[in-house]
């Protein structure tokens, strides 16, 4: 399988003004293209509306097929390239809402994550808008190399990773918002994640200050033994594409083998704490 050239867009979104972020996004995705003739393009977390734009999300947030994704669909399909972003997601059958993630193949096909660990600490105030997903996950294939996709606290839980990694995910992207002071924890938590299941971590951060909080970027990719192979620029935005040797995958379970040792007991006594925990 040849290389998987993956654009990490970390840009900072226009707060509410989902016109103005669709435009980024395909603009982003035409000059990608043009520049580099890259295989896949990927966005901070809600970039489509703007990570800050608080109660806005009830008049923004759109169901799947809608018309801002719908575009960011046709230009994928037109320029022959694969894009995840972050957007507020409508479920217009529950009338809910979730922090999602749109995955968008080549040929405009849309799939979707949803944020599973929805932060009420802090300055965060997520909970307040959206629903935690409580169903299931999928792989994602990027010219058949396959991947999960995370959105930012979701890092936080090993459990997540693995689970996608024992599905059959050869990498794994988390788009982010996260703020200056919880970057540091972002940049260990990717190299850990990427060590213990053995497989490509991307992380990609939103950049910007909003309401008094920076958001400072730094996204990063991890090699599945943990060397960095990219650490994008503090403060600024920056477009950058990277090449992943998928071959690389293999020879690292190979040195390591940390999935040939995963041991049935380990997946028990984490269930039987778990149950501990919740009596």
């Amino acid at each position: 399988m040849p290389d998987i050239k993956v654009t990490i867009a970390q840009l900072k979104p226009s707060i509410a003004n989902p016109d103005k972020n669709m435009n980024t996004i395909i603009d982003t995705i035409y000059n990608s293209v043009k520049k580099d003739d890259t295989d896949i393009v990927v966005f901070p977390e809600l970039f489509l509306i703007g990570y800050y734009s608080k109660d806005l999300i009830y008049k923004l947030a759109e169901p799947v097929d809608g018309p801002h994704i719908t575009k960011i669909a046709e230009a994928s399909r037109e320029y022959g390239v694969y894009t995840i972003f972050g957007f507020a997601e409508h479920d217009e059958k529950y009338d809910v809402f979730y922090n999602s993630a749109a995955f968008v193949s080549d040929n405009g096909d849309i799939s979707v994550y949803r944020k599973i660990h929805i932060p009420d600490f802090s300055i965060f105030d997520e909970y307040r808008y959206f629903r935690k997903w409580d169903g299931g996950i999928e792989l994602y294939g990027v010219k058949g190399f396959p991947i999960g996709i995370i959105i930012c606290y979701d890092v936080f839980y090993p459990e997540l990773s693995r689970a996608y990694t024992l599905l059959g995910a050869k990498a794994i992207v988390a788009i982010s918002a996260s703020p200056d002071f919880s970057r540091p924890l972002f940049h260990d938590m990717i190299k850990a994640r990427a060590i213990e299941n053995t497989i490509y971590y991307i992380w990609v951060n939103m950049v910007g200050t909003f309401d008094g909080v920076g958001f400072a970027g730094g996204s990063r990719v991890a090699e599945p033994l943990g060397s960095i192979l990219y650490d994008a620029p503090l403060i600024k935005e920056n477009v950058k594409t990277v090449a992943i040797d998928t071959q690389v995958v293999r020879a690292s379970r190979e040195k390591r083998p940390v999935l040939k040792d995963l041991s049935l007991t380990d997946l028990n006594l984490l269930n039987d704490s778990f149950h501990f925990l919740i009596r």
